[in-house]
């Protein structure tokens, strides 16, 4: 996409093309991330609160952090926080800090984590009034020559995410953890389950668009 953006003209026609092609996508990992869904039954909210306490140091006792590093995780489906916290544990996704804590926990301490922080309201503490028209664009419309999937389709037109379909809330994280996963996954150096498809439209996203999508979530409220 250009840094001018997508013509005023052709913007119905890109969003209809960007909704329908989405739409399996959205439908094929719905269903996929309902059995997850299933099989985290077995959370418990009370017990996650107790396990929760050395996460609160980096994401807030409530999973709203207040560093500006380190991802708010409150609101998120517990699907997409236990993929997470495995693929930390296992190997397969690599930090500095989380591994380590990952490593420790159980199957059932995972499980209580991610109902937990499921049932957390995410909190929006400062909302940017400064958008990116061309970061606005590429969640809305998507881009590069229909490559490229709007953001809105599986993330929200707020960025509130799907708790029903596990596709994460980005409403509230700042850019700078924005650009940082965006990179990641243009590197292909997520390997949770289900990171193939932002791996494939991240590999397409120059580091301007990727400036300019985060820029655009900083607005959300």
């Amino acid at each position: 996409m250009s840094r001018s953006g997508l013509s005023s003209s052709r913007l119905p026609v890109v969003a209809l093309l960007f909704r329908r092609a989405a739409l399996p996508i959205v439908l094929g990992l719905g269903i996929t991330l309902t059995g997850t869904a299933v099989a985290l039954a077995g959370g418990n909210v009370e017990a996650g609160l107790e396990a929760s306490k050395t996460c609160a140091a980096c994401h807030g006792a409530d999973g709203n952090s207040m560093v500006p590093t380190f991802p708010s995780i409150a609101g998120q489906p517990a699907g997409y926080i236990a993929e997470q916290l495995h693929a930390f544990r296992d190997g397969n996704r690599v930090n500095a800090l989380m591994s380590p804590q990952a490593k420790a926990l159980t199957d059932q301490q995972i499980l209580d984590l991610a109902a937990y922080f499921a049932a957390q309201k995410r909190v929006v503490k400062a909302a940017s009034t400064e958008d990116s028209i061309p970061g606005a664009h590429l969640w809305k419309f998507g881009g590069h020559s229909n490559t490229v999937a709007a953001c809105a389709a599986c993330h929200g037109p707020q960025g509130q995410g799907n708790q029903p379909a596990g596709f994460p809330a980005l409403r509230g994280l700042t850019p700078q953890y924005i650009t940082e996963s965006l990179i990641a996954y243009r590197k292909d150096e997520r390997k949770t389950e289900h990171a193939s498809i932002m791996v494939s439209i991240a590999s397409k996203l120059s580091d301007d668009d990727i400036k300019d999508v985060a820029q655009h979530i900083a607005t959300f409220r």
